[in-house]
């Protein structure tokens, strides 16, 4: 097998935080905590496979497309009150995500709910778990 970063293979892309934006509801996120500034994920397979006794599978595909994405702010993040704001009202907004590779988009979430927390030592964490009716996900990148 050819070394993964080869001119048969191409090279890997290079990563910078810098590059990646994160957008509620039109206002630019920042001041987070920690390593994973936001992530995501999906709350259903794409496909799923049944099988009988016999061994007789069948393959299904599912439509279903809703996850969650979770903002891990700091505690002193100004941006905190832009999330409360939108839990508080119960409002539904959109969210764009993107690196220089990846694109993770949806147009009808809402915030769960005030995320737990506590005062100690250093400043906390606050996560932030925002539900998306259709999260979406696209490359940016090219294979060539």
């Amino acid at each position: 097998m050819a070394n993964a970063n080869s001119s048969q293979t191409g090279l890997m892309a290079e990563y910078n935080a810098a590059d990646c934006t994160h957008v509620v509801d039109g206002a630019v996120a920042f001041g987070f905590n920690g390593s994973d500034m936001v992530s995501w994920d999906w709350d259903n397979d794409k496909a799923s496979l049944a099988g009988d006794s016999m061994g007789t599978f069948v393959l299904s595909d599912n439509n279903k497309n809703s996850g969650k994405v979770t903002y891990n702010l700091d505690q002193e993040s100004p941006f905190n009150k832009n999330l409360a704001d939108l839990c508080n009202a119960n409002k539904t907004f959109p969210i764009d995500i993107r690196s220089t590779t990846e694109h993770v988009w949806g147009d009808h979430c809402k915030v769960s709910r005030i995320p737990a927390g506590s005062n100690g030592d250093n400043s906390g964490n606050r996560p932030w778990v925002v539900i998306v009716t259709n999260l979406m996900y696209e490359r940016l990148d090219s294979n060539s």
